[in-house]
């Protein structure tokens, strides 16, 4: 007859992996309304107008963000978390983006956080969402202003060559 702790098994002592994630933030303020940034920030529409690029997006939990990136490709993830005027987060390849709001006495806070970013591709992730916010407060504000990228990337380049992420 064996006895139950033998039948359960032997706890297992292995250790879990330990890994380096990177990750990327940013904080906005914008003098517009939680509902107006949650608009722009959760419509398919309002993302294609602000970002420049072809966006599909099921507002749901467990509904698909597709961006056509033209000759750059497209990108397609998975809604992990729909919270409307509070927060969105979605797959991007093998990482997470978060999108979170906030009122702040009468204005909108928002933080964007992408989650589990290659150290090869920091530079270009650091200045493509930063350049991304820069179209999105333009877009908010009724304004514009010259295409940033490439001054970005440079910028973002020298930081991740300063903290050593290669």
């Amino acid at each position: 007859m064996t006895n139950e702790t033998e039948t359960q098994g032997t706890a297992n002592d292995a250790l879990g992996s330990v890994e380096t994630v990177y990750r990327m933030d940013w904080r906005r303020s914008y003098p517009e309304s939680v509902v107006r940034v949650w608009a722009a920030i959760s419509t398919a529409e309002e993302i294609s107008a602000w970002m420049k690029y072809p966006t599909r997006l099921e507002a749901r939990l467990g509904g698909v963000i597709h961006i056509d990136f033209s000759a750059q490709g497209s990108l397609e993830g998975v809604v992990c978390e729909f919270e409307p005027l509070r927060s969105l987060i979605y797959t991007w390849g093998d990482s997470l983006v978060k999108w979170e709001i906030e009122d702040v006495a009468g204005e909108t806070r928002l933080h964007l956080a992408h989650v589990g970013v290659q150290p090869e591709l920091a530079a270009g992730l650091g200045a493509g969402w930063h350049a991304f916010l820069d179209q999105l407060q333009d877009y908010l504000m009724g304004s514009s202003r010259h295409e940033r990228y490439r001054e970005l990337k440079s910028r973002y380049e020298s930081e991740v060559q300063r903290i050593g992420v290669l």
